[in-house]
């Protein structure tokens, strides 16, 4: 995910202001000359957003989802089912 840092208008017409999340081309040659200074105004107009997703994630109805992508009830379960994960065991 990229997340604009300067206001910019795409290719494709859109009109991006710092803050919006980048949904435009997504090819690696796009967001390169976005996320560089290696285009035509030198400047850096997206930056990408690292996502930190916690598990287990409460995904409604006392069950909860974990990193690999199970969905355990109970939220005691969860955790343990997610730390064992964690630990490769």
């Amino acid at each position: 995910m990229y997340k604009v840092v300067r206001l910019f208008k795409d290719i494709d017409g859109i009109i991006y202001k710092p803050g919006d999340i980048y949904e435009g081309d997504a090819s690696e040659k796009r967001l390169h000359t976005l996320s560089t200074t290696e285009n035509a105004y030198n400047e850096v107009f997206i930056e990408k957003v690292e996502q930190n997703k916690e598990y287990p994630k409460h995904i409604g109805g006392g069950y909860y989802e974990l990193s690999n992508g199970d969905k355990v009830q109970g939220k005691k379960k969860a955790i343990e089912a997610e730390q064992t994960l964690k630990s490769g065991e």
